[in-house]
């Protein structure tokens, strides 16, 4: 696995790092198991009960953890419940449009504190962030944790983004290391239908299943695969650029930032069909107002975005075997026939079953995805880039009877 770039790790022979380790263990567990009772958290993270007991004590201390109920007795003493109190940690999230910019700083447990709209200068759009940035950072009540970015294009695990078509200007080298000395933050950046995928399949239309293709159609058509519940970015990062896949023959070229698909599919390719026709979306969605129109003409657009998307879903279906294709982004509108007519073409040429639905969360699936993306660093979560030396002697390590199995 790729080291985590934001998460910096000190010698591990030091009592720092020791304890960082137990610390990051147990929110790690308590992150990804839920409440869970003291003898089974030390089970789990493969520390010994006493030396488990003194981290559950710092973090109840610092509001990270509290007890919030008990067990039923099986004959001897009840044990307490522990649970991390996601409301105890706030990140900032920054989604990036074609124009604008929305910064927001969000709970663990998904409640917005705080939330601004920027515009986005095509000619310095780092200066642009960083200054939104930091304009929510000057009214927040409280300290993020970390940046996450949700930006549109190919982004690596690093941070380093080589296609992002809404900047419309060349990016730093690293954007992340570009926000991170700016912010003095950790910064995470993925790509937008990446964190849309992982927000629906938590919490949203695919959260029964581990493996799912999301077809994503916005300003572009791009896909996003999550597979065995984990993102699939393939060897160079660029998985699920399904927007370049070939068109009415016309082939994709790689020097290109739109490709032959989306750049007759795409919902800003759909509202300038529309608009030629003389049906203005105005404040509504392109497809609500094609499907409202009783100009025949419409209807024929329709029907081509439904054969479009529905051709890049079998393509993605059949190479990857997913348990359920997700449509999400302009498609989540489409009326009601030509919904059935997307799900009738879709699992008629798919050669395995293959369930077809629609997305559910919107752009919260982002927010959702965002902390799915933190709670995989649980050394983000509690801060533990800089910890001094503690003052008692360190516990005991682990127990040799220890079963270290891994969390997070």
């Amino acid at each position: 696995m790729t080291p985590d770039p934001t998460t910096p790790r000190d010698a591990p022979t030091s009592s720092a790092a020791m304890r960082a380790a137990r610390l990051e263990s147990a929110v790690g567990a308590l992150l990804s198991r839920g409440a869970m009772s003291r003898t089974e958290l030390s089970r789990v993270t493969g520390y010994s009960p006493s030396s488990m007991t003194a981290t559950i004590r710092e973090l109840m201390a610092e509001g990270y953890v509290s007890e919030v109920g008990q067990l039923k007795s099986t004959g001897g003493r009840r044990q307490t419940l522990l649970q991390f109190d996601r409301g105890a940690v706030v990140l900032t999230l920054v989604t990036i449009g074609t124009t604008h910019l929305h910064v927001s700083q969000i709970g663990m447990d998904g409640t917005v504190h705080v939330h601004i709209r920027r515009g986005l200068d095509h000619d310095d759009p780092t200066a642009s962030l960083v200054q939104a940035i930091e304009t929510l950072h000057q009214v927040a009540e409280r300290p993020s944790v970390c940046v996450v970015v949700s930006m549109p294009g190919v982004v690596s695990a690093e941070g380093v983004v080589t296609l992002a078509p809404a900047f419309g200007a060349p990016l730093p080298v690293s954007l992340a290391d570009e926000l991170r000395a700016a912010t003095g933050l950790p910064v995470i950046i993925d790509n937008d239908v990446n964190l849309l995928a992982l927000g629906e399949t938590i919490a949203g239309a695919a959260r029964d299943v581990q493996d799912v293709a999301l077809i994503y159609v916005g300003d572009g058509i791009g896909a996003a695969l999550v597979l065995g519940g984990v993102v699939h970015r393939g060897a160079s990062q660029s998985a699920g650029e399904i927007g370049f896949l070939p068109w009415e023959r016309v082939r994709p070229l790689a020097d290109r930032a739109v490709g032959p698909l989306e750049a007759r599919w795409s919902a800003a390719a759909l509202t300038g069909q529309a608009e030629e026709i003389g049906i203005e979306p105005g404040d509504r969605s392109v497809l609500a107002a094609l499907g409202a129109s009783p100009d025949p003409r419409a209807r024929e657009l329709v029907d081509g975005a439904v054969e479009a998307w529905s051709y890049a879903a079998v393509v993605t279906a059949c190479l990857l075997d997913p348990a359920a294709v997700v449509f999400a982004g302009e498609a989540v509108h489409l009326p009601d026939w030509a919904r059935a007519d997307l799900e009738r073409r879709v699992v008629e040429a798919v050669p395995a079953p293959v369930q077809v639905r629609f997305a559910e969360l919107g752009e919260e699936a982002i927010a959702h995805g965002a902390i799915a993306r933190l709670e995989a660093r649980p050394r983000l979560v509690l801060d533990l880039r800089e910890q001094p030396e503690p003052e008692e002697p360190e516990e005991p390590e682990r127990s040799a009877a220890a079963d270290p199995a891994p969390v997070g």
